[in-house]
């Protein structure tokens, strides 16, 4: 197998145009021609917990998403000093040509990971610009809905709540809000595997005893596990009725899924490293998973996406979005989830309070009740942008 720049076994070429390119493809055949909808500006703007990315066409007319914002900093330098050339001067209506151009020629940068954290904030934009001039709402670009409301998870973490206690008092909020399924995240990590004095079976069993049976609970052990402390640990939780186990041991390790998922009856989940449809097909082949949860600004936004959930609705696997960003991000997943097939498990929403100065500038925001969203049907995202204020942030934290 080849390796990248990453150090994963993950081919180099993974992108295959989804089952809506050729449809897509006649529907902006008139549009693609047309000289207003060139891609004339793309600009970030750096907030406190966000990278947001603005795409501007020939006509004035603007689409707004967010990069994935790990490292803000060096997602901001990727997109301004390299990725927009190939955007600019082509035309919106050509977004998947110009996705895979790009991504063909970055593959040096690896076949995800920063590349595709970038990438996903200028082809959200395009879309949401795309809507705007079409007077569609993204969803109806990408094939249209499946269902109008969207079931949401709570997502909190240890790093928030670093006690049993406080994370079970939380637990108690979320679902007097309306949450009906929860997920707490251990953040253990790659680097910190095999944690002394884990405590993950403390948080588990009083987050349980504080909800009660009727939430579903799902745990992150946020890769933090060897195969034989996975199994024992897994050996552990199951009396305490997970929903399901994610990412209990490294993503990229195959052999290493295999085995917990044959000895721990919990459903484990996988798919959040997945950042192509090539590593989800490796993943199902050779490891396994009994959902996949892909994050859209993790794959590359829109365009990567949707071949990821077209993929695995071919093959009836569930998927349940990672959405660890909650603002523009969040709007982003919905419109996706609203056309994936397969996604009928709750979908996730980390709160606000993960980055509120973003939230700050939206308005239309989608409705939370009764835990789901409701999706707008206005063009594009649907949310409006207030880029006074964006700017201010991005003078404060540049």
């Amino acid at each position: 197998m080849a390796t990248l720049a990453t150090g994963l076994p993950f081919p180099i070429m993974a992108v295959a145009r989804n089952a809506n390119s050729k449809e897509n493809s006649e529907y902006f055949k008139d549009l693609k021609s047309n000289p207003d909808f060139t891609i004339a500006e793309i600009r970030t703007f750096l907030l406190k917990k966000a990278l947001f990315v603005r795409v501007t066409l020939n006509n004035g007319v603007t689409g707004w998403a967010e990069a994935m914002p790990n490292d803000r900093r060096t997602s901001r330098t990727l997109i301004e000093k390299t990725l927009k050339d190939y955007y600019l001067g082509t035309n919106a209506f050509n977004a998947e040509a110009t996705w895979d151009k790009t991504i063909y020629s970055e593959y040096d940068l690896g076949p995800g990971g920063l590349l595709t954290y970038s990438i996903a904030g200028i082809d959200c934009a395009l879309w949401d610009a795309m809507g705007k001039v079409t007077g569609k709402p993204v969803y109806e670009l990408l094939g249209g809905k499946v269902r109008d409301t969207i079931p949401i998870y709570g997502s909190f973490t240890r790093d928030v709540y670093p006690t049993p206690k406080e994370a079970a008092q939380k637990a108690k909020q979320l679902v007097n809000e309306g949450y009906k399924t929860l997920k707490f995240r251990m953040r253990w990590g790659l680097e910190n595997r095999d944690p002394a004095n884990d405590n993950t079976v403390a948080f588990a069993s009083t987050i349980r005893e504080a909800v009660g049976d009727a939430v579903q609970l799902a745990f992150d052990a946020n890769m933090g596990y060897s195969v034989p402390r996975a199994i024992e640990m897994g050996k552990q939780l199951e009396p305490l009725g997970l929903a399901w186990w994610e990412e209990p041991v490294a993503p990229y390790d195959y052999e290493a899924i295999k085995k917990v998922i044959a000895h721990v009856n919990i459903p484990i989940v996988f798919g959040e490293h997945a950042y192509t449809v090539h590593q989800v097909k490796h993943l199902l082949t050779y490891g396994g998973s009994w959902a996949i949860n892909p994050d859209l600004l993790k794959c590359g936004g829109f365009t990567g996406g949707k071949r990821i959930s077209d993929f695995i609705a071919e093959r009836n696997v569930k998927l349940s979005a990672h959405n660890s960003r909650p603002s523009l991000s969040t709007v982003c997943m919905l419109h996706w989830i609203a056309t994936a097939k397969t996604a009928t498990l709750a979908q996730e929403f980390a709160g606000r309070e993960k980055a509120p100065k973003a939230f700050d500038t939206l308005t239309h925001f989608p409705e939370f009740k009764n835990g789901t969203f409701t999706i707008s049907d206005r063009p594009g995202l649907g949310v409006e942008v207030d880029e006074d204020k964006v700017t201010f942030y991005d003078k404060k934290y540049s």
